[in-house]
């Protein structure tokens, strides 16, 4: 079936014209007449059915509609222009893929695992474009991001990776290792991360123990400063263990109690339907899968 779509040299003259809000202008960006651009942006009107443009002596005027169309219809041109440039870039193999990562993971877990992915592929780049809290894929750019969460979000989809495997930490100056139970551990200070503030209740009701306490203690934003916390003594963190296998190697961090309790929450892969089946995206995916499993094989 055909598209209903009009011309992309229609679309381009109303994108330019907009920017510049005069037609001449446009004109000379595109090395055309100014009427030839007059009567795209006609043409375009016509096809839509809708004024996009309010012609007066100060020049163009974007109607209410125009400005609605013209971030959609911008963006598009976006994304058709980067994906023209990374196909002749790269000749159709490889590419570039644009992720977002949670600071503390990719900082911890992600970024020292990479080296083995750009052996095993090293013709697709990674780009990490700047940490945004949501995610918004409707940036033409975004690929992926890596979320922290139950694994659901709309519109997306989303392979977990690692993080449900939590355990309990503190220094060791705080606690002797191996010599206290679940149980008393509400006898220190808990300390929690904002993102998950069902992390200790959830915890403690699985180890059987009294939840009434749960909530109590300080709040932290990150979990790196979470764990530098319970580094220095400040009371006892749940913390994935992926993101203190240093701190657990070294003897910063131990952790006073073992407990199979895995959390409800972790980190997701997260990438919108309509980009599952690029190659980059599939090859990334599948490396992550086969690591994460090696790091968390109890999933």
């Amino acid at each position: 079936m055909r598209r209903f779509c009009p011309s992309l040299a229609d679309l381009q003259a109303f994108e330019v014209a907009a920017r510049h809000c005069n037609f001449t202008r446009a004109a000379q960006e595109l090395c055309i007449t100014q009427g030839a651009v007059s009567k795209q942006v006609k043409h375009l009107e016509a096809f839509l059915g809708v004024v996009l443009f309010v012609r007066s002596k100060q020049g163009l005027v974007l109607t209410e509609a125009g400005r609605g169309y013209l971030d959609k219809v911008r963006a598009g041109l976006g994304q058709i222009e980067a994906a023209s440039v990374e196909l002749i870039a790269h000749r159709g193999q490889g590419g570039t893929l644009q992720l977002t990562s949670m600071p503390t993971f990719g900082a911890r877990w992600l970024i020292p695992r990479l080296a083995g992915f750009m052996r095993l592929r090293p013709d697709i780049h990674l780009e990490f474009l700047p940490h945004r809290q949501g995610y918004d894929f409707s940036m033409p750019e975004l690929d992926a991001a890596v979320r922290f969460g139950e694994g659901a979000w709309p519109g997306s989809g989303a392979d977990y990776i690692v993080g449900r495997d939590v355990v309990p930490v503190c220094s060791p100056r705080l606690m002797p290792p191996g010599q206290v139970d679940a149980a008393q551990l509400l006898t220190y200070p808990l300390l929690h991360h904002t993102s998950a503030p069902d992390g200790w209740p959830d915890w403690l009701a699985q180890a059987g123990c009294d939840t009434r306490r749960a909530l109590e203690g300080a709040r932290f934003d990150q979990y790196a400063l979470l764990s530098q916390a319970a580094a220095a003594g400040f009371g006892v963190a749940l913390i994935p263990r992926c993101l203190i296998e240093e701190e657990l190697r070294d003897g910063r961090l131990i952790v006073p109690v073992q407990l199979p309790i895995f959390a409800r929450q972790g980190y997701y892969l997260c990438y919108p339907q309509q980009k599952a089946s690029l190659p980059a995206l599939q090859a990334f995916r599948g490396w992550l899968q086969s690591v994460a499993l090696e790091a968390e094989p109890r999933r």
